[in-house]
């Protein structure tokens, strides 16, 4: 049978909200700093219901045609999943034939514009940024700083993962999640997370989209095993 096509991972909605004061702003660094070093949100959106009764049961990697060469980046990308479907309960089969679950994974990657990186949080003396059209927002501001400004990089990095359960006797689809995580700075030690994030909750994964936290693990990195030859 032909396998069916790989669905193209959608654009979730940015939530990126802006908080309270300067003074608000700073207590919760104070408090959670710690805390929201590890762990993450993201926005997640999920397709399919997992049959009722039906356990996780063994499963296998399918690679794509344009996955089929296993590079560095491919393995880093299964091992990742892998993680978090054995973390979930399944079991990782001998071969594709003695599969219950064939499991397709893709991930991208780019930078998305930050709309507050030419925002001017305080007074000070010279010149400053702010909002208007080009020429109207340049004038003179004089005083003292009354905070740090805010980071200078105009744009964030964003991943975005996404993971689909197929029954392996008939194809059908079972279950599709995307992850689509936004940073300052995304490296591929939050593969791990964003995979937990996917499958948060298994079996009883809502439909539609919605924000979930995870904890990014303990060397959460997914080892890069050579590249098959």
């Amino acid at each position: 049978m032909t396998a069916p096509a790989p669905a193209r991972l959608p654009r979730l909605p940015s939530r990126r909200r802006l908080g309270g004061g300067l003074l608000a702003l700073a207590a919760l660094a104070a408090l959670g700093g710690c805390a929201s070093m590890n762990q993450i949100t993201v926005d997640v959106a999920s397709f399919g219901s997992w049959p009722a009764g039906r356990a996780p049961g063994q499963y296998a990697i399918e690679r794509l045609l344009s996955q089929s060469q296993g590079s560095v980046e491919q393995l880093r990308l299964e091992a990742a999943a892998r993680a978090a479907l054995e973390r979930a309960g399944f079991r990782a089969a001998a071969d594709a034939a003695s599969a219950d679950v064939l499991v397709q994974v893709g991930s991208r990657e780019g930078r998305v514009l930050d709309p507050w990186a030419d925002f001017n949080w305080g007074w000070r003396l010279g010149l400053w940024r702010g909002f208007g059209p080009p020429g109207l927002r340049h004038g003179g501001a004089f005083g003292w700083s009354i905070g740090g400004a805010w980071p200078v990089e105009a744009t964030r990095d964003v991943r975005e993962v996404a993971l689909q359960l197929l029954d392996r006797p008939t194809r059908r689809p079972l279950l599709e999640a995307h992850v689509r995580y936004e940073a300052r700075v995304v490296g591929d030690q939050v593969l791990p997370a964003l995979y937990d994030a996917a499958l948060q909750g298994f079996p009883n994964l809502p439909s539609g989209e919605r924000r979930v936290t995870v904890s990014l693990l303990p060397g959460a990195a997914a080892p890069a095993p050579a590249a098959s030859k």
